[in-house]
C-alpha cells in the first residue's frame, strides 16, 4: 500500500479547513485515512497550522511520501525536521547507487 501524507479538505464554501493525514494514495482527497497528523486553517495569519512532528517521522521512515504543500507547511512549522529528513534520504540514495554499482561488477 502506498502512503501519502497529504492534506484532506473539511469546512464549508468559502472557510476551508485542512486535515494533515496519512492515507493509502489510491484513495479520494476527502476520503478515509489512516491517521490524522495536525491541521491547517488558511483564513488565519497567525497560529494556523499544527502538526504531529514525532508521527510525521515516523510515517516518514515507514515510506510515506509528503504532498508539495505539506512538506512546505512541514518545513515552515520544523525547518531542522526536514533538513535532517533529506540528509537521510540523500545518504539513501548513494547507499542504493553504492549497491547498483557493487552488483553491476
Amino acid at each position: 500500500m502506498a502512503l501519502k501524507i497529504r492534506l484532506r479538505q473539511q469546512g464549508c464554501n468559502n472557510r476551508q479547513t485542512y486535515r494533515v493525514v496519512v492515507s493509502d494514495s489510491r484513495c479520494k482527497r476527502d476520503g478515509k485515512y489512516v491517521e490524522k497528523l495536525g491541521w491547517y486553517l488558511p483564513h488565519l495569519n497567525e497560529n494556523n497550522c499544527q502538526i504531529d512532528t514525532e508521527r510525521l517521522n515516523y510515517w516518514l521512515g515507514q515510506g510515506a511520501q509528503m504532498s508539495e504543500q505539506v512538506e512546505t507547511l512541514a518545513t515552515h512549522l520544523n525547518p531542522d525536521l526536514m533538513k535532517q529528513f533529506n540528509e537521510q534520504k540523500h545518504a539513501q540514495r548513494i547507499k542504493r547507487s553504492a549497491k547498483r554499482r557493487a552488483l553491476k561488477k
